[in-house]
């Protein structure tokens, strides 16, 4: 039997993984799917971000005899014009999201510090393999944030399309 793994939003101190990713709303709080306050769509040149949402693959049951690794991500496609999806590998430290991931920038289409535009071909962000001999969390913690520039001209709320997140990894 192969083991049943998910990829699992991470939030609180914990931190505390959310058997659901569906749904994420990009704005100004921690919170997957909740929150009512949107990420502006800046009144001069600029790019305005959200909060970032950190995600990691969960082994939920096991199977001693494989591993799961070789994890990659990449978006559906690029999203409209203003809008930048931007990931970040955390590696194996959790970082809780408490503020926007950089402060409003200057530039259009502008990266926050430490982050690079989401890929929308699989990308390797973690080639180790983990037993999955155990439950709980494994591999790098992964972090995507939305920056919204005055490139923007769509629609406000959260009714705005997004590109899917894929994420894919190998069991052996």
């Amino acid at each position: 039997m192969a083991a049943i793994v998910r990829l699992s939003f991470a939030s609180g101190v914990g931190p505390t993984l959310a058997d659901s990713i569906s749904g994420a709303k990009y704005n100004l709080e921690e919170s997957l799917a909740g929150g009512t306050t949107p990420v502006a769509v800046p009144t001069a040149t600029g790019t305005n971000f959200s909060w970032h949402k950190v995600f990691r693959y969960e082994v939920t049951t096991i199977d001693a005899a494989t591993s799961i690794g070789n994890f990659r991500h990449r978006i559906s496609a690029a999203p409209a014009t203003g809008l930048k999806l931007w990931f970040r590998d955390d590696g194996a430290t959790y970082t809780r999201a408490t503020a926007v991931a950089a402060t409003s920038s200057g530039t259009n289409d502008s990266a926050p510090a430490g982050f690079t535009a989401a890929p929308t071909t699989d990308t390797v962000y973690d080639a180790a393999s983990y037993s999955a001999g155990t439950t709980g969390g494994k591999g790098d913690y992964l972090s995507y944030a939305l920056g919204v520039s005055a490139l923007y001209v769509g629609g406000a709320g959260s009714a705005t399309a997004l590109p899917n997140l894929i994420s894919t990894f190998d069991e052996v």
